[in-house]
This record gives structure tokens, C-alpha cells and sequence, in this order.
């Protein structure tokens, strides 16, 4: 899979570095899990002409409150052996991202916390490790983090930056808030409005668009005409499992 494919997800979307599933001011309980499929649109560039594709499986794990915790994007691709993972954590210290990617004979790790001088970012691949510093606007903060506080409410209209863990750069959005004219119903069956967050570069192009309906994540897409993820329940997330390739690392079922 080439890197461009992997900036399309870089904002999904989610380094499953040990110990980092509970942190000591969270306590422990079975984290909350959202279940997705990773789909490309009909108009996409690698789409099959007419036709939605799905190419893998998404799990968003939170575990703790929105303001203390740790939140995960698992991703797994049908057919290939790759796996991306995406961890936040804040609530104790400085907020901290780490991202990781498997693939066959390669893979990529960055880590990124986030202190008030800016963020200092680590990568690593199989011969080299990077280490930087990036300045930061004021109320910068880590993708998931975003899609959080869209989540519960707190992001509105207006302006916000993140980082992004491929480019390793810090994008300026805007941010954009449409609801349904009509009520939706949840997972639970209840009907409630349905809540779309967008968030464009300057340039016009989307970086991120995000469906809720009440504070349920119902669908995700990344860049224009990019990946898109589509709620599902656990069963019909779990039927599709065996179609993954086999794993290059742990899943954060596993952990």
C-alpha cells in the first residue's frame, strides 16, 4: 500500500506501544468500541467503476472520559497483511499521539506529545529514526482529540489546527457544522438529529468529515473522494474479519 493511500487515513484515522492501553489516571472498565467498514466511494480513484468497495475493517476504542483517557483507531485492510493504529492519550500531563504502521518487510512508528512550546515528534522506520519540533497555534491538538470534541459538541464553526501523523505538519480548518432536516434513528433505534462536522483546508479540499447522530460516530470519510468508514454493528464487523490478511501486529482486541 503506498504512502499517499496512508495520508488519506493519517486523520482516521490510528503506536501500540506496550502499556499504552491503560493509563494509571483511568480506571480500568471495558472500554467503549464503535465498529466500522472502511470503504472506497463509487467516484474514488481506485474505486471499481459503479460500485462501493469495501476495503477493511475500522474499531474506535475509548476508554475513560472525554477529558481524561485514552481513545484508538485499529484499522485492518482485506486481503493484505497491513494494520494501522492511531492512540491517544490526555487528561494526565502533557496530550501524547502515537501512531503505527505494519506492513509487509516495512513499517513506520511516530510518537508526538504535545507541550506548551509546540509538539516534538519521533519517527522511526526499519534504518532511521527522525526526531523534530513543530510550533503550534494556540488550541492545536491531536486528531482524535478533534473528533471528540465534535463529538460532545465543544468543536462549532470556525477555525481549529491538528497535527497530521503523516506529513507530520500542522494543518490550519476550517470547521463546518450541518444538521438533518429530519430525525435519524441511533443504534438504539431512538430518533435523534444527525450532525455532520467537516473540516476543509484553505485550499478548499476536505481533510476530514464526520456523521453523528446524538454523540455516536455513524460514518467518517478522509480527503475528498477518500477512504470512508460506515458504522456496523459487532456481528456484522466480526463476519468480515477472516477476510483481513493475516496480522503483523498486536489488534487492540488482543491487548
Amino acid at each position: 500500500m503506498n504512502r499517499p493511500f496512508f495520508r488519506s487515513l493519517a486523520l482516521l484515522v490510528p503506536l501500540c506501544l506496550g502499556g499504552v492501553r491503560t493509563p494509571p489516571s483511568v480506571a480500568a472498565s471495558e472500554p467503549a468500541v464503535e465498529w466500522f467498514v472502511l470503504q472506497l466511494p463509487a467516484a474514488a480513484p481506485r474505486a471499481r467503476p459503479d460500485a462501493v468497495e469495501e476495503i477493511g475493517l475500522a474499531a474506535l476504542w475509548r476508554r475513560g472520559t472525554p477529558s481524561a483517557g485514552q481513545f484508538e483507531w485499529e484499522l485492518r485492510f482485506f486481503g493484505e497483511d497491513t494494520r494501522v493504529s492511531h492512540v491517544e492519550r490526555w487528561g494526565q500531563g502533557a496530550p501524547r499521539l502515537a501512531w503505527r504502521e505494519w506492513r509487509p518487510r516495512s513499517g513506520r512508528t511516530l510518537s508526538a506529545e504535545l507541550g506548551a512550546k509546540g509538539i516534538v515528534l519521533v519517527e522511526s522506520g526499519q534504518r532511521q529514526a527522525v526526531r523534530a519540533s513543530l510550533p503550534t497555534p494556540e488550541g492545536a491538538r491531536f486528531p482524535i482529540a478533534v473528533l471528540e470534541a465534535a463529538r460532545n459538541g465543544t468543536l462549532g464553526p470556525g477555525r481549529t489546527a491538528w497535527l497530521d501523523p503523516l506529513a507530520r505538519a500542522i494543518e490550519e480548518l476550517s470547521v463546518r457544522v450541518e444538521f438533518s432536516a429530519q430525525p435519524q434513528r441511533d443504534a438504539s433505534g431512538e430518533l435523534v438529529l444527525e450532525r455532520c462536522v467537516r473540516l476543509d483546508r484553505d485550499d478548499g479540499t476536505t481533510a476530514a468529515e464526520w456523521t453523528f447522530r446524538g454523540t455516536e460516530l455513524w460514518s467518517a470519510r478522509w480527503q475528498s473522494l477518500g477512504t470512508q468508514a460506515r458504522r456496523v454493528s459487532a456481528t456484522e464487523w466480526e463476519a468480515r474479519v477472516a477476510r483481513c490478511g493475516s496480522l503483523a501486529g498486536e489488534s487492540a482486541a488482543e491487548r
